[in-house]
């Protein structure tokens, strides 16, 4: 009983050696960042070339100590959480039937997120102290896929501090997409996508352009600019990606992933390092399979996640969208087939008279 009991305090002392304490700003500054990142989400799925696309996914921490709230009253035990949900559909979102000329789409994503004193799943508790935040994206799209043309606009709530309501705009041509977001008729930001690799997904086949990058610029109200870099290293499985911020020029995160199937489907492994605010590196990575994440110190846990950093996350997740008659992930380059083969299975011609015999 010593042992185990030892053990279980080294356990704890060393989870508590990496605990990461959640501050109430923090999750207040979250609310902005949560609603850039449902913009690009959205700038992503909605593509002249697809159909539809479906999103869930609920934070879990295996160690809740480690999600503590600290306070200007010392720290509460608690638990910080991240649920979401979010789909677009298009009137054609089976991609059974070959449309010609316009499609016409809907689509929402919306997600709460905060801490709780105690543990929940949908409904909030009301109880000594909670603090939960919502960010809800709403969007209408028609697109013409014969011209690789999509228009889209809508509107944006997020219950921060003060709540706001902002609309946005969305324009995209072949691999170029542009998307600016507004509040009471201030620009806020224009995310800009220069996808310039070949993805079978949109009809480009050439080897070559496989190893071209794919761009996003984001541009700040306060004069600040971010750059995002996809490169294709291998097949389309090997990845080095990185986003860094040029005014002030200062790396932010860079990781390496490996997919072992184009379509980004079957599982994801990730090796990343971030950069904090007081210019420390942390290292750390994660494995995602088709409805499970698990991450340590990952670098989008410490965007998405109330800058979260040494801790286990473990997340229920789904992601998955139609083009034509095949599936895809976000971002994916290839589409996985619909139907596993395509091949009818022969049956065997049995002569009743000489099965007769035989017996």
């Amino acid at each position: 009983m010593r042992v185990i009991n030892k053990i279980i305090y080294l356990l704890l002392l060393i989870a508590n050696s990496f605990a990461w304490h959640p501050t109430p700003q923090i999750i207040e500054d979250q609310v902005p960042q949560t609603a850039f990142r449902q913009l690009m989400d959205f700038q992503n799925f909605a593509r002249p070339e697809y159909n539809a696309y479906l999103t869930a996914g609920l934070v879990w921490l295996p160690l809740p100590s480690q999600s503590s709230l600290s306070t200007e009253w010392g720290i509460l035990r608690g638990f910080a959480f991240r649920q979401y949900m979010g789909m677009w559909l298009t009137n054609n979102f089976d991609g059974h039937e070959q449309k010609r000329g316009l499609s016409y789409g809907i689509g929402w994503l919306g997600e709460r997120q905060g801490w709780s004193n105690e543990d929940f799943l949908f409904f909030p508790h009301r109880g000594d102290f909670s603090q939960i935040n919502q960010v809800h994206t709403f969007g209408l799209t028609i697109a013409d896929s014969s011209k690789h043309l999509l228009f889209s606009g809508g509107a944006q709530y997020l219950n921060a501090e003060d709540e706001t309501l902002r609309w946005w705009l969305l324009v995209t041509w072949g691999r170029f997409s542009i998307m600016p977001n507004f509040h009471k008729g201030d620009l806020q930001f224009i995310n800009t996508q220069l996808h310039l690799q070949a993805r079978e997904l949109r009809g480009n086949r050439d080897s070559w352009q496989n190893y071209l990058p794919d761009l996003d610029f984001s541009f700040y109200a306060k004069d600040s600019v971010k750059i995002f870099v996809s490169q294709n290293l291998y097949k389309q499985k090997y990845y080095l990606e990185s986003a860094f911020w040029v005014n002030p020029g200062d790396l932010a995160w860079v990781a390496l992933k490996f997919y072992p199937d184009p379509s980004r489907l079957l599982m994801a492994l990730e090796a990343t390092a971030t950069k904090k605010e007081n210019n420390d590196i942390y290292f750390g990575g994660g494995i995602t399979t088709p409805f499970l994440r698990v991450a340590y110190n990952h670098a989008s846990d410490y965007d998405n996640f109330f800058k979260s950093r040494g801790i286990w996350i473990i997340e229920i997740c789904l992601g998955i969208g139609t083009s034509g008659d095949s599936f895809f992930a976000l971002k994916a380059p290839k589409a996985a087939p619909s139907k596993i083969s395509s091949t009818p299975v022969k049956k065997q011609n049995v002569d009743l008279k000489e099965l007769r015999m035989e017996n």
